[in-house]
């Protein structure tokens, strides 16, 4: 019994490690924040994060990393304006024009933002924003 008391704290630390290192972005320093606006070349609504390429007027390609579809699809209603709802797969499409802001790499060679603040859909005046206390990540 003994030994296997230190294996179950060991094993939880090491889950706990792999689940905070999933979460933490060292390249991204998470008190900057840039704005990216184009058009939507695909999504990939999914688990563990839902991932937007985006396409910008210059042709360039942006890589960007919302929160889970769970946590999106579960979140409180108050996150999207003007019509308040969850998130799903069907919200954006390709094709659409979006503005995102989110929290860029320090290498600015390498397009992708992540921690995403605010989503917005011009068009429609669709906006998703991250109304989290500060601290706290969307």
């Amino acid at each position: 019994m003994r030994s296997i008391v230190p294996a179950i704290v060991i094993g939880g630390f090491i889950a706990t490690t792999a689940a905070s290192a999933h979460h933490s972005h060292p390249d991204f320093p998470a008190d900057q924040d840039a704005t990216v606006e184009g058009t939507v070349e695909r999504i990939q609504f999914e688990n563990p994060h839902v991932l937007i390429t985006l396409r910008t007027a210059e042709s360039t390609l942006y890589t960007l990393e919302w929160q889970s579809a769970k946590w999106l699809a579960n979140q409180p209603r108050v996150f999207v304006t003007p019509v308040p709802g969850p998130i799903t797969s069907d919200m954006l499409k390709v094709g659409d024009r979006i503005i995102v802001t989110g929290v860029p790499p320090r290498d600015p060679t390498r397009h992708e933002l992540v921690n995403l603040k605010a989503v917005n859909r011009p068009a429609d005046n669709w906006l998703w924003t991250c109304r989290r206390p500060p601290g706290h990540s969307c």
